[in-house]
Parts: C-alpha cells; structure tokens; sequence
C-alpha cells in the first residue's frame, strides 16, 4: 500500500482486524469523533498507530476536502509558541513554501498557537486525528521531554531542538554562544556584555547564551553581571538593556553580543544618542539575521540561523515521515556562519 492510502472500507476493515475492534468504531476515530464519541484515548491511539503502520491517511475534515477536490492532500500543523520572536514566524513559513513552489509536493499547512505550560494541548490535538504530522517549534527543554515521554498520534519533526525520539532541524546553538566568544576575544576585546532575552536565561536549554558566557571565561574576557542585561525580547527590550549598560557607570564593556537580533536593533539610538561610535568605540555582533539587521544603520554582524532552509527541511521530513511512517527519527543539523558587515569584521574568513 503506498504512502497516500487509500479510503475504501477495506482499508477500515483491515485497521479493524489488527486492533480488534469494530469497523465503526475505527470508522468514528478515523473521521475525527473519537472524543465527541466517548472512545477513550488509548483506543483511539491504537486505532491512529495502527493506521500509520498500513500506511493510511485518515479523512481529515472529509467534507471540506471533497468540496475542495483537494482529494486526500497531506495536512501539516505547525505549533508555534506565542512567545516566540514574531520576525520567525514569516521567515519559516517563507521557507515552508519552497516544497510547494519547486514543485515538489503538494500539502495544507495549519499554524497552530500554544502557550507555555499548555504543550499537552499539542498531544491533544495530534491524537484527534485532525492532521497528518507536525512541527513543533520552540519547546523548552521540560516540555520536550514531556512530548518524547508521551507519544502521540502523528509523525512529528522540532524545529531547532536535537532529539532522539523525535526527526529533528537544528544548529548546534552552544557553538553559536561559543563562536561570538572567540570572535571577541580575536578582536582584541577584554571587557564585554550581552544583552539576552528573558526567557533564553530561564530557559533551561539556554545554550547559545551558556556558549557565550563560559567561553568568554575560557578565552579571558571580562564579563561583569552589570553588562549582562536580562530584558523582554522585544526592539524596546534591548532599547532599555542598553539605556542601562550606558548609564551604569563605570567602564563600558568594547563589544556586546545580542542572542536575539531584533534586540540589537533597539538598542542602536541608544549608542548613537550616548556618542558611542560602532565599531570604533563598540562592536556589535547579533544571531540570526533578521532583513532588518542587513539594513539598519550600522548594519549588523551577525551569526546567520538559516529559517528558510531548516522549515524546508522540516517540511520534507515529516512529508517523508507520512509517506513511510515506519522510518526512524532523522536528524539534519545546520550550519551558522558569520555574515560580516559594518557593526563588527575585519576578518575575510568566517569561523
């Protein structure tokens, strides 16, 4: 039976025989009644199992599609955190689409928000039945292992999380923290800051920023708590960090990492208004290479995360994952160069 499956009665009926239940109940999970229906969840979890294994696409939304003539199209959801950086969201779905344009495949992608603390709402939606597979972007390090711990109905990829239960897209993000240390330490710094945003310091998978702050210690540089600002991730975020690094007193640290681009992008007016010249007086060296660190003023260094490339991936792989849900957990890691530009370079090599 190949991968797109087929929605005759003999498909039901064999998903009937290997889980030992009747036709009609296999018929109600299948189109997506299995809680309207009081089947508890461990039947209906059985019966979803069972039909990857034969290779079947369940009914999702069946009137829609038949109105549609969509037939039998794939449905992916993507599960985005609402605290994520909003400037993400457009780069990934860019990316997401390129399947599409290069005609590779065809498929109905859903964004599907959550809120911290409610990722069993992820499973929840994945047992019922209502999409193929999914991506899941941006969990913390309890909630992965929430997920990996409690299995769900679908084939699912993280974005940017490395995994061994689950296909994972990511970059090694401690060498990120790790890379921009050195680069400092190459320039000749020996006092330095970072501006980070809240959540990547609570976070428990906080790598890029723990790259950064043990390697300044290895390479030498000088990191004082006064020139580690904790702010919201947001443009004013990083206006307000820098307001107080500026105005802290003291000697001003000659080269600030920013974990979140957008942050930097705040902060600029705030050097500028302070006379604070870059890169003469201060480097500046950011990740991942929002369009506006390109044409800010300075424009920004930056350690490229390349969105549009690892959402292709992603897409390619739970597609894959669908057709052959049989295969085992895959994982692609990316590349993250520097991209030099007018806040911090002089190197024509890039580590």
């Amino acid at each position: 039976m190949n991968g797109t499956g087929r929605m005759g009665m003999s498909t039901i009926k064999e998903i009937a025989e290997k889980t030992k239940l009747s036709v009609g109940t296999v018929s109600i999970v299948l189109n997506g009644r299995g809680d309207e229906m009081r089947i508890s969840k461990k039947t209906q979890q059985r019966v979803l199992e069972a039909a990857q294994g034969l290779g079947y696409l369940p009914n999702i939304s069946a009137r829609r599609l038949r109105q549609s003539g969509l037939r039998n199209m794939p449905s992916v959801v993507s599960f985005w955190p609402t605290d994520l950086a909003p400037e993400l969201l457009g780069r990934f779905f860019a990316g997401a689409q390129n399947p599409i344009l290069e005609q590779e495949c065809a498929f109905e992608m859903t964004i599907q928000p959550y809120k911290r603390g409610q990722v069993d709402r992820i499973r929840e939606l994945c047992d019922k039945g209502v999409y193929h597979g999914a991506i899941i972007t941006g969990v913390s390090a309890e909630e992965q292992r929430y997920l990996e711990s409690n299995r769900f109905g679908v084939p699912a990829v993280l974005f940017n999380r490395e995994s061994s239960v689950f296909s994972c897209v990511y970059a090694d993000s401690y060498e990120i923290g790790r890379k921009v240390a050195e680069l400092f330490c190459s320039r000749g710094h020996r006092k330095v800051g970072v501006i980070v945003p809240e959540h990547l310091v609570q976070a428990e998978n906080n790598l890029r920023y723990r790259g950064f702050v043990e390697s300044c210690a290895r390479y030498g540089l000088e990191l004082e708590d006064r020139h580690i600002q904790i702010a919201p991730m947001s443009m004013e975020g990083g206006n307000s960090a820098a307001r107080r690094i500026v105005e802290g007193g003291g000697k001003l640290p000659t080269a600030i990492f920013f974990p979140i681009g957008v942050m930097a992008i705040g902060a600029l007016p705030v050097f500028h208004r302070a006379a604070i010249r870059i890169p003469e007086d201060l480097e500046i060296v950011t990740y991942g290479d929002h369009e506006a660190e390109k044409y800010s003023v300075p424009s920004l260094t930056t350690v490229k995360l390349p969105v549009e490339e690892m959402a292709a991936a992603c897409i390619r792989l739970v597609l894959g994952l669908i057709q052959d849900p049989g295969s085992g957990p895959k994982s692609i890691v990316f590349e993250t160069p520097f991209v030099f530009r007018e806040s911090c370079g002089g190197f024509i090599r890039e580590l």
